[in-house]
């Protein structure tokens, strides 16, 4: 991969823009897109959690509609304690894995580094689906996941837990992160 250049912009866009070298300064700063994976060894834990989770909302909400009702208040109170409770104990369940996009060409490099077998090719795949999700999966990873750890848990984890895992890996790749204004994003003055 090359070095990025640095150019200054046309004097065109400058006179349009006073602000241009401020605005690249920030596009340039901007971070790669992350996908988190959140991985739980005990389901149930996680299961309470979401159930603590909708209990405090809607206990709320109830409160919230209400204001002068103490009784509601309390349960409100009550059940955003409960919630904290859950939630530290399935924080303490959970490991998280962390992937971000790769810079400029490496994703279409990486796939050229592990093409498709002639079979898979046929098949539609654009890799070979043996050797780049452990690639992808380690040159993805921010916390430093080797390519042979990544293999290692595709070989043993259950089918699931596999796709999960590419698809961190993969999502982190294809995250949308712009929109072309068609009235959602903000105005320019």
């Amino acid at each position: 991969m090359s070095a990025a250049v640095h150019t200054e912009p046309p004097a065109a866009a400058v006179a349009a823009d006073a602000h241009w070298a401020a605005k690249m300064a920030r596009l340039r700063a901007r971070k790669a897109a992350e996908v988190p994976l959140y991985l739980w060894q005990d389901q149930q834990l996680r299961d309470r959690f979401e159930e603590a989770l909708r209990a405090a909302r809607t206990a709320r909400q109830f409160a919230d509609a209400d204001k002068s009702n103490r009784a509601l208040a309390k349960e409100a109170d009550e059940a955003e304690a409960a919630l904290k409770e859950a939630r530290a104990t399935y924080e303490a369940d959970c490991e998280v894995l962390l992937f971000r996009a790769l810079p400029g060409d490496a994703f279409t490099a990486l796939i050229k580094q592990h093409p498709p077998t002639e079979e898979q090719a046929e098949a539609g795949s654009d890799w070979n689906e043996d050797t780049f999700p452990a690639a992808l999966i380690s040159a993805a990873s921010v916390d430093g996941m080797s390519e042979e750890d990544a293999a290692e848990l595709l070989a043993e984890w259950g089918m699931a837990d596999r796709v999960e895992l590419f698809q961190a890996a993969l999502a982190a790749q294809q995250a949308k992160r712009s929109d072309w204004g068609k009235g959602s994003g903000p105005t320019r003055s």
